[in-house]
């Protein structure tokens, strides 16, 4: 995958960012240091979304290396173009649908990173009320939908796992 494809998906998967919201990060509103980014929402809602360590190197790494040469006066945007433009929400749907055709897989879309980040974050410990802020949503309802994902996943790992199982040996081949 290509650095710049990588810092984008990366930054994407790990923050739930839309895309529209990814386009638009500029360096004022980038702290790694801190990390968090600033991001402008939906309705014009501000929020502070956190950054996990491993994309704030991606993105430490990236300022340091690619963005360090001179480049247009577009400089205040974090994400640019070959060509040193800021990149755009059709940008990031194309390279979407590049990664899409490249890989094989034929329902991969910019808007699959936030549903992904979501379940994750729920399945790795995250709560809902943390979750609705990190997402923007102004209400709890919006979040629920992504707790049937986690419960069916939950349900699964029990089943592969349950300690009574275990115990008795049922769902074991020698059961």
């Amino acid at each position: 995958m290509a650095s710049a494809r990588k810092r984008r998906l990366v930054t994407m998967l790990d923050t739930g960012l839309r895309a529209s919201e990814a386009a638009g990060i500029t360096l004022a509103n980038l702290n790694l240091s801190e990390g968090f980014i600033k991001v402008m929402g939906k309705g014009a809602k501000g929020r502070v979304v956190p950054i996990g360590k491993y994309t704030r190197m991606v993105l430490w790494s990236y300022i340091d290396k690619v963005r360090a040469k001179p480049i247009k006066s577009n400089a205040n945007y974090l994400f640019l173009t070959a060509g040193g433009e800021p990149i755009t929400v059709n940008t990031i749907k194309l390279m979407f649908s590049r990664l899409a055709e490249a890989s094989g897989v034929g329902r991969l879309h910019a808007h699959l990173c936030r549903h992904t980040f979501a379940i994750n974050y729920l399945l790795n410990g995250g709560d809902v009320f943390s979750l609705q802020q990190i997402l923007g949503h102004t209400t709890i309802e919006m979040v629920k939908h992504y707790l049937h994902f986690t419960s069916a996943q939950i349900t699964s790992q029990h089943h592969k796992y349950s300690p009574m199982d275990k115990l008795h040996n049922y769902g074991s081949k020698s059961s």
